[in-house]
């Protein structure tokens, strides 16, 4: 379905893609360990003719890298090391379809992870571009290994105030199936402000609209873990030098914060983890976004 955009300036233009670039960084907190960094670029565009006869359908198409670190990333000491260097390179495949107050969204990722992702290479130039000291040594990295993995997630969401400060509340279940990651992760959401209805908000990725919008969200979830490649190696055996085991259970919050103005989308989120094994700490970080939709 695609959108007519009735603003003066747009009256004739039709909203069809999107392009959104988003960086990950624990830096931003003071902080240089676990998740370290990650970088997305993506390419979205609502479809004419999908799979069901009414609501709202989108594909995506997204490249991946993340990179992850122990706390001590000047050591080449293995018994100083609480977690694998790992870094992981993916390309996905999505789509999702949104209908009044409920959403649904599936992703298919291939990608590889160790040497071959190239995150070390890359880790190791961006400390040196900003002149950190004692740059990364990405010693007893985890071995190449190539990985499939489908991710998905249901959406519904109750409207709990009209107006110009509106509020929204989210149940919003996820999943995560394959040989990079394996659990189940219930997230209650509640959103503030001005917002859209959900088949054109940026809240769920919609950019079927241009009505601005202005709006913060609190978020928190628990994530039941069954494996982690970027910490156990690969689901189906793994000769890395140094693994760790996951933990089970693992607790996340977040703030978002978000606008939208015209075509132009921005979103600033905040996330706070509890340790991921018996060894790390908690961690947390911020993610900066840019969307274009024309």
């Amino acid at each position: 379905m695609y959108a007519q955009i009735t603003s003066p300036q747009n009256s004739n233009k039709t909203i069809e893609h999107q392009i959104s670039i988003r960086h990950d960084n624990d830096f931003l907190t003071f902080t240089d360990r676990y998740y370290s960094s990650g970088l997305f670029l993506k390419y979205s565009r609502l479809l004419k003719q999908g799979l069901f006869s009414s609501g709202q359908e989108q594909m995506s198409l997204a490249l991946a890298q993340e990179i992850y670190t122990p706390s001590r990333t000047n050591t080449t000491n293995i018994v100083e090391m609480d977690r694998p260097y790992a870094g992981f390179l993916g390309l996905s495949v999505g789509w999702s379809y949104t209908k009044n107050v409920i959403g649904l969204e599936t992703n298919l990722l291939v990608g590889i992870a160790g040497k071959a992702s190239g995150s070390g290479d890359f880790h190791r130039w961006y400390h040196n571009a900003l002149d950190v000291p004692s740059p990364p040594t990405w010693v007893y990295e985890i071995d190449n290994s190539f990985h499939v993995n489908l991710y998905g997630h249901y959406s519904h969401e109750w409207q709990l105030a009209t107006g110009d400060f509106s509020v929204y509340f989210a149940v919003q279940p996820k999943f995560a199936v394959g040989t990079k990651d394996i659990y189940a992760y219930p997230e209650l959401i509640t959103y503030f402000g001005k917002r859209n209805t959900m088949s054109s908000s940026s809240a769920y990725n919609n950019f079927s609209s241009t009505d601005s919008e202005l709006f913060f969200a609190l978020r928190a979830g628990y994530k039941f873990i069954v494996h982690n490649a970027m910490l156990e190696g690969h689901l189906f055996g793994d000769h890395s030098p140094f693994l760790v085991k996951a933990k089970s259970n693992v607790f996340y919050a977040g703030f978002d914060l978000q606008h939208r103005d015209g075509q132009n989308e921005y979103w600033f989120g905040y996330q706070f983890n509890s340790a991921e094994t018996n060894e790390t700490q908690t961690h947390n970080y911020i993610s900066l976004s840019y969307a274009r939709n024309f």
